[in-house]
């Protein structure tokens, strides 16, 4: 996320980010504050039927420790990945590097499979049915979506 216009967005997006998670911090911690011993259970004043009333009692432990679990998740995801504006993680990663990390990957793979084909002229590759297979394969994978099978295309 470092190809913003102006600085002014990474930081605005930092703030947002870390403000929320705060909050969300907070919120548990305010909510984690259980009854006092021998205090009475009040209701939220919302009655059905009549008879009917919900009642105020504290979230579970068991559900705030989850939460605050789930917070220190957050706030390590956006210290060691990219989340924070142009604050790249410490990790480093990235979409693109990932991206050209997996093409050369692929590029390695497939080298010595065309290579051979790389050398021919065009009538003999059409010619050779393990390449003939292969363009098969590969149209069937990735062109089919839009060509159609039979090559005609798709209308609109």
């Amino acid at each position: 996320m470092a190809d913003f216009v102006a600085p002014g967005w990474s930081l605005y997006i930092t703030i947002v980010t870390l403000v929320s998670v705060a909050f969300c911090v907070w919120l548990t911690l305010v909510l984690a504050r259980g009854r006092a011993p021998g205090q009475q259970v009040g209701t939220t004043g919302h009655r059905w039927d009549g008879d009917l009333e919900e009642y105020n009692n504290p979230l579970p432990r068991w559900w705030l420790w989850l939460f605050m679990i789930t917070c220190l998740f957050a706030f390590a995801y956006l210290a060691l990945y990219p989340g924070l504006g142009s604050f790249q993680g410490l990790l480093g990663w990235s979409q693109k590097g990932q991206y050209e990390r997996e093409v050369a990957r692929v590029d390695e793979n497939a080298a010595p499979l065309f290579a051979k084909y790389l050398q021919q002229d065009i009538p003999a590759v059409a010619a050779d049915p393990q390449a003939r297979a292969m363009g098969e394969r590969m149209y069937l994978t990735y062109c089919v979506q839009c060509h159609g099978s039979d090559a005609h295309g798709s209308r609109g």
